[in-house]
């Protein structure tokens, strides 16, 4: 059970961290106190990463951070490090690579086990209580990394170098030629993935993977190819009329459990409803689909009801969880609707698949019925009107947690992803929210001295922003100028946009790192290229810095976002993570083929 008496995260303002300051195991957050006592005493570190909104993590607190014979070990044996991976994105990119390239897989809660200098040795992810799953336990684990620790020295040492120099290769380029074939190997390696059933890519587990399908509405765009766009509307009317919308509320889930889109991961985090509201809106704008349109919007209300704060900043993310039960704050019970809507239940049950034995545990995650509408039509005004009696029913419930840090590059999203939609739809409101919301960054995300802040919470700020957090916000504040034709937000991109080559660009090594030049340093200055969660810092940088030089006349900042783009290796093998940067390429491509006809 929980301590009454805090241990070193009390204070601290992060809400991840502060949901374990009672734990009984000794956490630290990530600090030179931590560190020098590792060093003194000669024990080995225990990193572990996580996020507020994380199912799992909840789970290995409760099952194994609670638990005074766990505590006890890690007490006696390790230095205990807390780390929040979206305060800290360097450490958990960094830390993340580290352990899929010792064990090919990673995830959250990520454990990782470091020298008293922070090299790590060994790692993983979640770890059960007892030996399940294939795992063993996490005392097991523990107990055999504490011994190593102390008997094999000169082992650890070799396999901390050996990660080491699998880290840094990562800065080791062979710069690739910027031509239209490597937009078409990327598209044909990842549609040898898609799932032509269900939409999406692969089998079981799916994800979003909206940036990728932006450079597919985009590459279908510039050349033309109706496979492409047949792919992204397959994709994106399945995502919508799945469970991994939220058809009472708007928003999207983090991604679904399953192949047919049906039983999300509960937790709704901002990145990916920014995201998810641009691309529908684009998809509206190419297609006509009032469908798309539909679910942009009430992704842009989800947004601005539940995650706004008073002041015009968006908040992070909404747990998966309320009182340790995932989920139950969207699912329905059969009798529970049929009582709700009375005469009008018959059609709202088959239209969204609703059964007497539920879809998850008894319960139903609502999802639509593809024989009751087809693919791409709207939803009636019938449905609509009984769907806002159920939210009123909703809203009565105990809802998840939020974590309320407001994030620079997820902002950045935001306010593009609201600048988009208000273009499209004619909706003078949402620039507005925009540009609310950017007053609100501009006010309070940054220091004294105009150094931009990864996030802000309760008028708090002091984390230092990285790459990403420039390069979201810089492209956020050129689609805010192209919106609201207001000279004073181009103004304020070109001075992200110049601060950002300042702290992050290195000369001599012709790169863009995602920690500046002022940010601590690490045994690894971090260069992370995958677009996962959001675009890479990289990717955002190369982004920002074209739409930049067209909108400044600036030739060198195209200059430095070529650089950018020809440094990536690999995304021909990995098109699905290197989504935007391939929307990046097909913005260059386009600007070269206008070039060509003029």
């Amino acid at each position: 059970m929980p301590r009454e008496s805090a241990n070193h995260l009390k204070g601290e303002k992060s809400p991840y961290l502060r949901q374990h300051a009672l734990n009984p195991v000794d956490w630290y957050p990530w600090s030179e106190e931590a560190l020098r006592r590792a060093k003194e005493e000669d024990r080995p570190i225990i990193l572990s990463i996580g996020y507020s909104t994380c199912h799992w993590c909840h789970v290995m607190e409760s099952e194994s951070f609670e638990d005074d014979e766990v505590a006890r070990i890690m007490n006696e044996n390790f230095i205990n490090i807390k780390v929040d991976r979206e305060e800290r994105p360097d450490l958990d990119s960094l830390y993340m690579k580290a352990v899929q390239a010792m064990t090919g897989h990673g995830g959250w809660p990520l454990t990782v086990f470091t020298t008293p200098e922070g090299a790590p040795f060994y790692g993983g992810s979640y770890f059960p209580p007892e030996d399940s799953f294939g795992l063993p336990s996490f005392k097991k684990v523990l107990l055999a990394v504490s011994l190593a620790y102390k008997k094999n020295k000169k082992q650890i040492s070799a396999v901390t170098g050996d990660i080491e120099q699998v880290l840094k290769q990562r800065t080791v380029i062979s710069p690739i030629e910027l031509k239209a074939g490597i937009s078409d190997a990327a598209y044909d390696a990842a549609r040898l993935f898609f799932d032509p059933v269900n939409g999406g890519f692969g089998r079981g587990t799916k994800f979003p993977h909206s940036m990728f399908l932006m450079f597919l509405l985009k590459y279908s765009r510039r050349t033309g190819q109706e496979e492409a766009m047949a792919i992204l509307r397959k994709t994106l009317s399945n995502m919508a009329a799945g469970g991994i919308y939220d058809h009472i509320g708007g928003g999207f889930h983090r991604y679904s459990v399953d192949e047919r889109w049906e039983i999300p991961h509960f937790e709704k985090m901002l990145y990916d409803n920014a995201l998810l509201a641009d691309l529908y809106t684009r998809a509206y704008e190419r297609t006509g689909v009032e469908f798309y349109r539909e679910v942009a919007l009430e992704t842009l209300a989800y947004m601005l009801t539940d995650l706004r704060d008073g002041d015009g900043g968006f908040y992070s993310a909404q747990d998966a969880d309320v009182r340790g039960e995932e989920g139950v704050y969207y699912l329905w019970g059969y009798d529970e609707i049929k009582s709700a809507l009375g005469a009008d239940a018959g059609g709202f049950l088959k239209y969204f698949s609703v059964t007497e034995d539920g879809n998850y545990e008894n319960r139903n995650m609502l999802r639509i019925n593809p024989a009751q509408k087809g693919p791409e039509a709207s939803v009636s005004p019938e449905m609509k009107k009984l769907k806002e009696t159920l939210l009123k029913i909703r809203r009565e419930r105990t809802p998840p947690d939020t974590d309320r840090k407001i994030i620079t590059a997820w902002n950045g999203l935001a306010v593009s992803a609201l600048c988009r939609a208000g273009k499209a739809f004619k909706r003078p409101d949402l620039i507005e929210e925009a540009k609310r919301c950017a007053g609100f960054l501009l006010s309070e995300n940054r220091d004294g001295s105009g150094r931009w802040l990864r996030y802000s919470l309760d008028g708090r700020a002091d984390v230092k922003a990285t790459l990403e957090d420039y390069g979201l916000l810089g492209a956020a504040l050129v689609s805010l100028h192209e919106a609201a034709k207001e000279g004073t937000w181009l103004d304020e991109a070109k001075n992200i946009t110049d601060g950002m080559i300042e702290l992050f660009y290195d000369d001599p090594e012709g790169l863009f790192f995602d920690t500046g030049k002022d940010q601590e340093k690490l045994f690894v200055r971090e260069r992370d290229l995958f677009d996962n969660d959001i675009p890479s810092g990289n990717s955002a940088a190369a982004g920002l810095l074209l739409d930049a030089s067209r909108l400044a006349d600036n030739r060198r900042y195209r200059e430095l976002s070529e650089g950018i783009i020809r440094s990536v290796e690999g995304i021909t093998d990995e098109p699905l993570y290197y989504g935007n940067f391939l929307s990046v390429l097909e913005s260059f491509l386009r600007e070269g083929e206008a070039a060509d006809r003029h």
